[in-house]
């Protein structure tokens, strides 16, 4: 996975990130899908994989996420969800 390039705030392109590294942390064969509804305990990520995890979108994000967002956010599509909320531009709206 090439960690260099910055994906935006939109959540399926979160979540795909995401599913990406847990696929590489659980090293699950090419074209595996990973349940995005599945929580990350029901998948198999121990606590080195919640914080590589963690450390793999903080990364790419560009900013500091704490692998307790992960145990707050317990599947991909909760924590893409709230990822993209955090990335996203205010609203200016009044």
């Amino acid at each position: 996975m090439n960690t260099e390039s910055v994906v935006n705030g939109n959540e399926l392109e979160i979540a795909a990130m995401l599913e990406a590294a847990i696929s590489a942390d659980l090293e699950l064969p090419d074209g595996q899908r990973v349940d995005w509804h599945m929580t990350f305990v029901e998948l198999g990520l121990d606590s080195a994989a919640v914080v590589a995890v963690s450390g793999v979108a903080g990364e790419r994000l560009g900013l500091e996420v704490p692998p307790e967002w992960l145990f707050d956010h317990p599947t991909i599509h909760d924590l893409a969800r709230f990822l993209a909320r955090k990335t996203s531009p205010e609203d200016d709206r009044v």
